[in-house]
């Protein structure tokens, strides 16, 4: 006689639309670009403040980079969410060459400051 599975979960993936989206800041810190699917686990609720450093901007730049990407995947004719998917690629492209050379022209960190 076959015995049947246990059902462990039944899983529910919420409806986007893309009508409003947090600021760059906002959604490193919520992990999401979207405030629809910013859910907090059992009410609680993120307090994180990130330096203000190139480096952090370019990690906000290439996460919302990656979650416009991932919003393309699914909308794939939202011409707004492509066009500022095209904007974040090229702040992100701009803040790495920024970054870049000042890592090049810069001082090294065992040169000390001059």
């Amino acid at each position: 006689m076959h015995q049947q599975q246990p059902i462990l979960a039944y899983p529910y993936v919420l409806p986007q639309q893309f009508t409003k989206r947090y600021s760059d800041n906002d959604a490193i810190i919520r992990g999401t670009l979207f405030p629809e699917l910013d859910l907090p686990f059992g009410g609680f609720e993120i307090r994180t403040h990130l330096p203000s450093t190139p480096m952090t901007e370019l990690m906000k730049l290439d996460f919302v980079c990656l979650e416009l990407r991932l919003y393309l995947d699914v909308h794939p004719d939202d011409e707004r969410a492509s066009a500022l998917h095209q904007e974040y690629q090229r702040k992100s492209a701009e803040a790495k060459e920024a970054i870049s050379d000042d890592w090049v022209f810069g001082t090294w960190p065992w040169e000390g400051e001059v």
